[in-house]
């Protein structure tokens, strides 16, 4: 890891993420991801104002973003001076994100019991029919 790297991940260590270092995506490594949520970060050295580099950049985050993945990138200088701040940034993305995912999956599990109710209410109904049919 390069040093605006190590100065990152050990920020978002502070936050209490636990980001995966150089995480293979697409045919791409991107510096630390979080799987669970889609999201990619990218620690931007100098390198990174130079025209070609900048256009491979772009077109790496288009391929990243059509499987799903939302990148967030950082300059060098910014890490530097407020690691700690892009930590931040960060940490409220992923849980931004964790909380959507159980929202949904709270909603999808509600919907699956109302259809698991609905297709035994009648076999009930029936079951109620016997039994009162039964005491008579």
């Amino acid at each position: 890891m390069s040093p605006i790297e190590v100065a990152l991940y050990e920020a978002m260590r502070r936050e209490g993420l636990s980001p995966f270092p150089q995480f293979y995506i697409q045919g791409y490594y991107v510096d630390f991801a979080f799987p669970d949520v889609g999201v990619a970060v990218e620690a931007d050295g100098a390198a990174y104002h130079e025209g070609s580099r900048q256009q491979r950049d772009r077109k790496r985050d288009w391929i990243l973003r059509r499987a799903g993945w939302t990148v967030k990138r950082f300059h060098g200088t910014t890490i530097y001076h407020k690691a700690d701040n892009c930590a931040y940034v960060i940490r409220r993305e992923v849980e931004g994100r964790r909380a959507m995912l159980a929202a949904a999956a709270r909603e999808l599990a509600i919907r699956r019991q109302a259809r698991r109710d609905a297709l035994a209410r009648p076999f009930r109904k029936i079951i109620g029919l016997l039994k009162r049919s039964k005491g008579t």
